[in-house]
C-alpha cells in the first residue's frame, strides 16, 4: 500500500510553485518605484536651479519611468496618476494643446494648484520633454512647476507602496478587502509582467512601426529626447528581472536575453529608422522577440503561477 501510494505521488504532477511575492517587492517593484520618485526629484532640483542642461536629469528620469511604468497596479492607477506621469499615447496631440494652455494661463497658472488642474496630458515627462527638448526648458518657471509636480506626484506613489505592499504581503488573510486569495498578489505581478510586455510590443514598438507602407515614426515613445528605443532596452531589462522573481523559467530568460541584445544592436534611439525598409525590418525583428518573450512567459511563468490560458493582462480576465 505504501509503495503504491508513493508511485502514485511520484506520477502526480508537480503543484504549481507559489512566487515568493516578498522577494518581488523588495527584490523589484519597491526599488523600481523609489528610483523613479528618486528621479523626479533630482530633475525638479535641477530645475529649481535653472533651466539648462536639464537634458541629462529628463533622460534619467525617463530611464526610470521605463522600468517602473509596467507596475500600473495599486498607487499608480489611483487618481489618473499613470497618464499623469507620462501621457503616451497621445495620438491627438493633447500634450501641446495642454501646454498652450498653460502658457496662456502665465505664472499665474503655474503654482502646484493651478497645475494640479491642469490636463493631464501636459503634466508628467510629456509635457517636460517638449519643453527641455524643443523650447530650452523656457519657460523656466512653467518647467520647473512641472517638475516640481511631477517629484510630488511620484513621492506620494513611492509612499503609497508603502502600504500597498502590506496588503500584498497579506493576500488572503481576513480583513483583506484587496487580495482576497494568496494567489492574487502573485496573480498581480504576473499581470504586470504580460502587460509591460504586450505594451513594449505592441505599443512602444507597434505604434511608430505602422505598417511597412504606412510606417509611423512620428509616433514613438519620448522621440524629441531619443528615448524610444532606450525605453524598450530599460523596461525589457526591469522585466526580466521581474520574471526572475516570479518563478524559475529558463526559456523565459533566454527569449529576454535574445530580445535585449538585439535591442542594444540597433542604433536608432528615436526609431526613426522605420520608415526604411533595411532599418526597418531590425526594427520588427526586435517586435518579433519581444512577442516571442511575452508568449514564452506566458506559457511557462503562467504555467508555473497556476494562470489559466487566455488570461488577459490587460482586463484582468
Amino acid at each position: 500500500m505504501r509503495l503504491a501510494l508513493a508511485l502514485a505521488l511520484l506520477a502526480a504532477p508537480a503543484a504549481p510553485a507559489p512566487a515568493d511575492v516578498d522577494a518581488a517587492l523588495e527584490g523589484h517593484v519597491l526599488p523600481r518605484i523609489a528610483a523613479l520618485a528618486d528621479a523626479a526629484e533630482a530633475l525638479s532640483d535641477a530645475a529649481a536651479e535653472g533651466c539648462e542642461g536639464l537634458e541629462g536629469p529628463f533622460r534619467d528620469a525617463a530611464e526610470a519611468w521605463a522600468g517602473a511604468s509596467h507596475l500600473t497596479l495599486g498607487p499608480l492607477e489611483e487618481g489618473g496618476r499613470l497618464r499623469i506621469v507620462h501621457f503616451w499615447p497621445d495620438g491627438r496631440d493633447a500634450t501641446a494643446r495642454g501646454l498652450r494652455l498653460l502658457r496662456e494661463g502665465g505664472e499665474g497658472a503655474w503654482t502646484p494648484e493651478g497645475i494640479a488642474r491642469a490636463s493631464a496630458a501636459a503634466r508628467g515627462l510629456a509635457g517636460l520633454e517638449r519643453l527641455i527638448f524643443e523650447d530650452g526648458g523656457e519657460p523656466c518657471a512653467l518647467t520647473a512647476a512641472l517638475a516640481a509636480d511631477l517629484a510630488a506626484l511620484t513621492g506620494a506613489v513611492d509612499a503609497g507602496w508603502d502600504g500597498f505592499a502590506a496588503l500584498m504581503r497579506a493576500a488572503g488573510e481576513p480583513g483583506n478587502a484587496r487580495f482576497l486569495a494568496p494567489g492574487e498578489a502573485e496573480a498581480a505581478l504576473y499581470t504586470a509582467l504580460v502587460g509591460g510586455l504586450e505594451f513594449t510590443a505592441e505599443q512602444r514598438l507597434g505604434r511608430p512601426l505602422g505598417t511597412f507602407d504606412a510606417p509611423r515614426p512620428l509616433r514613438a515613445e519620448m522621440r524629441r529626447s531619443e528615448r524610444s528605443l532606450p525605453n524598450v532596452a530599460a523596461a525589457l531589462r526591469a522585466l526580466r528581472e521581474l520574471a526572475a522573481l516570479l518563478a524559475d523559467a529558463p526559456e523565459t530568460d533566454a527569449a529576454f536575453a535574445r530580445a535585449i541584445a538585439l535591442a542594444d544592436g540597433l542604433e536608432d534611439p528615436a526609431l526613426a529608422g522605420v520608415a526604411e525598409p533595411s532599418e526597418r525590418l531590425r526594427v520588427e525583428a526586435l517586435q518579433t522577440a519581444v512577442r516571442e518573450v511575452w508568449r514564452t512567459a506566458e506559457e511557462e511563468i503562467g504555467a508555473a503561477l497556476d494562470v489559466p490560458a487566455g488570461f488577459n493582462a490587460l482586463d484582468g480576465d
